[in-house]
């Protein structure tokens, strides 16, 4: 609303700060999902290359509808004969049963931090979704702050 004459207010002017904001912390959580998925697959990978290889077992497996649900636990034994249980993820074409051996690789000073040789870890989910998240977000991001500047310049 422009001024008309005296006594007739102004339209308030919205300020792009906060869209500026909201923008770039929109921007920033893709690239730190990337980043923790990252760091979480080279733990793993350091620890496929440098921990103890053991036999587990297959013990439950989950069949959801989503490729999310798609989990199975092993248990495996550590060196000092303690009991532990892991769980991973499994993608369509590696579908582990009930009883099938996996191969577990723990780290020694720590039986309890395991993963299993040729499944799925959680990092890759984290990257994954921060892969997604940066696309469709910062795409969205640029549209609107391509429509904002179009917008102003109609105004102006």
């Amino acid at each position: 609303m422009k001024p008309t004459g005296a006594g007739s207010p102004a339209a308030p002017k919205r300020g792009r700060a906060p869209l500026v904001l909201l923008i770039a912390a929109m921007l920033l959580i893709g690239p730190l999902l990337v980043t923790i998925g990252s760091v979480l697959i080279a733990r793993n990978n350091d620890l496929l290359a440098t921990g103890t290889r053991v036999s587990g077992t297959v013990i439950d497996v989950d069949d959801g509808p989503e490729s999310s649900d798609r989990r199975f636990g092993a248990e495996y034994f550590s060196s000092g004969s303690s009991r532990h249980v892991i769980w991973a993820d499994w993608v369509s074409q590696a579908k582990p049963e009930l009883r099938d051996t996996v191969t577990v690789v723990y780290r020694q000073d720590d039986p309890g931090s395991a993963v299993i040789a040729g499944y799925g870890t959680p990092g890759e989910s984290v990257r994954g979704l921060g892969v997604v998240f940066t696309v469709v977000v910062g795409g969205a991001a640029v549209a609107m702050l391509f429509a904002s500047r179009k917008g102003r310049r109609k105004r102006s």
